[in-house]
């Protein structure tokens, strides 16, 4: 089982009017480095965490999130996007409500970059 992260597998997709668009994470972080996006405090009760990003169709999978949100650095701020979803950091999200922080560091996007990829669904 290959358990080595790489931020470069990672992306985010939303789907907007039939239209499914992507983002790779490097491709957003560079964005909101570029755009000089500030860091703020967000309350963790204010996070939408009514559904799962993560993939639990079996036990390595399971296994690898738990090792994720345990390695995770809550340092860097996780990414929200345009419309106020959770884009990057979900593990860094779980835990931070793991360890009953009351806050977490954010960057809030305030429009997206051009997508990855655009699929037509």
């Amino acid at each position: 089982m290959n358990n080595k992260f790489n931020l470069s597998n990672n992306e985010w997709v939303r789907t907007i009017d039939g239209v499914e668009y992507t983002w790779d994470i490097p491709t957003l972080i560079q964005f909101v480095k570029e755009k000089k996006y500030k860091t703020i405090k967000i309350p963790i009760d204010a996070l939408d965490i009514s559904w799962s990003p993560f993939d639990y169709s079996n036990v390595s999978e399971f296994i690898k999130h738990v090792r994720r949100v345990k390695e995770t650095d809550l340092k860097y701020p996780i990414l929200i996007d345009d419309l106020g979803t959770i884009c990057d950091g979900w593990h860094r999200v779980v835990k931070a409500i793991i360890e009953n922080k009351k806050y977490i560091k954010a960057i809030r996007l305030k429009e997206m970059p051009k997508a990855s990829s655009r699929t037509v669904l």
